[in-house]
């Protein structure tokens, strides 16, 4: 998105006057996955009112940010519109130190507000909502006592990427999760995945043995085509994670994901690590700044 050109705003098709606004235009929709949001804002005078549209879209691969301002007439809009844009590039990879200090500020504390949930059901009952509580829980306290809140999530991005997972692979996935250094707060984005889990029972007595017991193992299987989860532990290469609507429907539950060669069978994985809003571009924002 550096050095990026003006987008042909289509002006002509009046996307900018209907409720809610047709935006983000196809030809922003193009360059990769994006969020957007918007605000209105009016004058009215004795013979019509103006109106003025902010909307900007972030790419969340890359952070880049786009703002539109347009401005028009009631009572003509196509005859008085006026448009302008601004171009935000995407903010620099933060380094390994601020990374770690990253999660010193924010990791303990998702994690711990995540497990705090378990059991109950967080606003609608999906794992992106989850999520969604648990950044903004955590930036509204931040603010309260004048420290940086973390980036909200924008989209399916959690702020900075520090793994990726594909199964099957041609190189081994054993060891990645130790060497991204995943910890405590991270979050994890599922697709298409496909998990093969073996699980421990209760020793059972052996039939018609007396006194032998026996170790009893269960397995099962999940697949999940999107899904978004907060890591609250690693196991080697596995990552016990709190989610929503995962494993138990509709509530938060705890489960365990082994994301090694033997565990994940297909799929894709991703690790987030959750930034500040400045390490991470400033977010997602409707503020116009005429300098």
């Amino acid at each position: 998105m550096a050095n990026q050109r003006d987008f042909d705003l289509a002006l002509s098709t009046k996307w900018f006057a209907k409720e809610p606004p047709a935006f983000p235009l196809p030809s922003m929709k193009a360059l990769g996955p994006c969020t957007s949001t918007y605000g209105w804002t009016w004058e009215q005078d004795f013979s019509d009112t103006t109106k003025t549209l902010i909307c900007a879209v972030l790419w969340t691969d890359t952070k880049a940010m786009t703002k539109v301002r347009v401005t028009w007439k009631r009572s003509d809009p196509l005859g008085t519109v006026k448009a302008e844009q601004k171009h935000y590039p995407a903010p620099p990879p933060p380094s390994e130190e601020n990374l770690d200090k990253a999660h010193k500020l924010y990791g303990e504390n998702i994690a711990a507000w995540a497990e705090d949930t378990i059991g109950t059901t967080v606003g609608d009952g999906e794992c992106w909502t989850l999520i969604q509580r648990a950044l903004m829980d955590i930036a509204d306290t931040y603010r309260q006592y004048g420290k940086e809140p973390p980036l909200l999530s924008q989209g399916r991005t959690h702020g900075h990427p520090i793994l990726n997972i594909t199964a099957p692979s041609v190189a081994s996935n054993t060891g990645l999760l130790e060497l991204a250094d995943v910890r405590r707060g991270d979050i994890l984005e599922l697709k298409s995945a496909h998990f093969h889990i073996i699980t421990e029972e209760e020793p059972k007595k052996v039939p018609g043995q007396w006194g032998k017991w026996q170790k009893g193992a269960g397995e099962k299987n999940i697949r999940l085509s999107h899904h978004t989860a907060i890591v609250v532990g690693v196991e080697g290469d596995a990552v016990k994670v709190v989610e929503q609507n995962g494993s138990v429907t509709g509530g938060v539950g705890m489960e365990r994901y082994d994301l090694g060669d033997t565990g994940m069978k297909r799929g894709e994985v991703g690790v987030y690590r959750v930034v500040g809003e400045t390490m991470g571009g400033g977010g997602l924002n409707v503020e116009w700044d005429d300098e």
